[in-house]
C-alpha cells in the first residue's frame, strides 16, 4: 500500500475515532437525574430548551390534536413502565407509588434524545435512583412516543409508577 493511501485510511480513521469520542460524551448526558448535582449542572449547560420547541405550544401542536398528544404521552410511560417491570426493577421502598417528575427531549419522529428525571419520593436512595438512571440508559433507544413534527420537541409532566414492593 502507498504511503499516500495509508495517510487516506489514517485520516478516515482518526476522524471515525473523534466522532465516537465526542459521541461518548454527549451519551453520559442523555439521562440525567436532578439528584446528580453534578451532572445536572452539566445538563444545563446544553441549553436543550432554546432548540427544543414545547410540545404543548399551540403554534406547535394543533387544539384538535391534543387527544392524541396526551394518548401517546401516556403510552410513552406505559412504555417506561414495562422496561422496569421486565428488568425487575425495584425501587426498594415500601411506598405504594413513585412520582417521577421529567422532562424529555424528542426527535422529530418521537425518538428520545435527552431524558432528565426528578424522582420525587424522599426516601428513594440515591443508589436506586442510579440504577432507574442506567436502566433507562440502556433502553433509551427502545423508548419513543407515537408522536412526528417538523421539528424536535420537548416535554415535561409528573408520572406515578405503582410500587409493587
Amino acid at each position: 500500500m502507498s504511503l499516500s493511501k495509508m495517510k487516506k485510511y489514517l485520516g478516515v480513521f482518526g476522524l471515525l475515532f473523534m466522532f465516537c469520542s465526542c459521541s461518548k460524551d454527549e451519551e453520559k448526558f442523555r439521562v440525567v437525574g436532578f439528584h446528580d448535582r453534578t451532572n445536572f449542572e452539566k445538563f444545563k449547560e446544553l441549553k436543550l430548551d432554546d432548540s427544543y420547541v414545547n410540545l404543548l405550544n399551540p403554534k406547535f401542536s394543533k387544539k384538535e390534536e391534543f387527544k392524541d398528544v396526551l394518548k401517546s404521552w401516556g403510552d410513552f410511560h406505559n412504555k417506561v413502565n414495562e422496561v422496569l417491570v421486565a428488568n425487575d426493577f425495584s425501587w426498594e421502598i415500601p411506598d405504594s407509588s413513585i412520582t417521577v417528575v421529567n422532562r424529555i427531549y424528542f426527535n422529530k419522529d418521537g425518538g428520545v434524545n435527552y431524558f432528565l428525571v426528578n424522582v420525587r419520593n424522599d426516601n428513594v436512595s440515591g443508589e436506586v435512583k442510579n440504577k432507574y438512571i442506567t436502566l433507562l440508559n440502556t433502553h433509551l433507544d427502545e423508548l419513543s412516543i407515537e408522536l412526528k413534527r417538523e421539528d424536535k420537541f420537548a416535554q415535561c409532566g409528573k408520572v406515578k409508577y405503582k410500587n409493587y414492593e
